[in-house]
């Protein structure tokens, strides 16, 4: 009796980095593909609105087993394009661009389902941290999430910062500030790394 416990303990021991293994397989990495994906601003002055975009610089989004998605994204805060020259050096300028240079994003959601047919649509709310100007803020993102294939998805996202929790100076115009609060969208391409 001894001599078959040890024997079952000895096996379970041995088998416990292949099942880790297996559970590491399981886990699905994306990768964003910057170039057909997009961060927005948008930001709201009395006289006019303004709308900068850039490309991510890179970003991450894993899926695991237990149906929990973890992401993180990161911008060249200096990449924001408006249209206007003027502008976005009036931004960078107040944003400290030089200083923090990026813009970050970290989140998990969970609840998310592996599907069987293509396309298929989730929705999912991503909880996690902001990093913007040196500050850290928490954040929750809704995003609509569409398999497009078993190897590509699109991920589509809005939600809502204040610049001044961020401690941005709010740029004025005509000795009137912009609006506190900066609407962002992200749109993200993503596929299946090694597929």
């Amino acid at each position: 009796m001894k001599h078959s416990l040890l024997a079952v303990l000895a096996s379970l021991l041995l088998s416990a980095p292949a099942l880790a293994q297996e559970a590491a397989k399981a886990a699905r990495l994306y990768s964003v593909k910057s170039a057909d994906s997009s961060i927005s601003y948008h930001l709201i002055h009395k006289l006019h609105e303004v709308v900068g975009t850039a490309k991510p610089t890179e970003g991450k989004a894993r899926i695991l087993p237990d149906g929990s998605l973890q992401v993180a994204v990161r911008a060249n805060v200096a990449d924001f394009d408006s249209g206007n020259a003027n502008r976005d050096a009036h931004m960078k300028e107040a944003t400290e661009a030089a200083r923090f240079p990026t813009i970050e994003f970290k989140g998990v959601a969970s609840g998310v389902k592996l599907p069987t047919t293509f396309p298929s649509e989730q929705a999912v709310v991503l909880k996690g941290q902001l990093t913007f100007h040196g500050v850290k803020q928490p954040v929750e993102v809704p995003m609509k999430v569409v398999f497009t294939s078993d190897k590509d998805i699109t991920a589509e996202g809005k939600f809502q910062v204040s610049l001044e929790s961020f401690q941005v100076e709010r740029p004025s115009l005509l000795m009137v500030k912009v609006n506190d609060a900066l609407d962002m969208e992200t749109k993200f391409q993503l596929k299946e790394e090694g597929k």
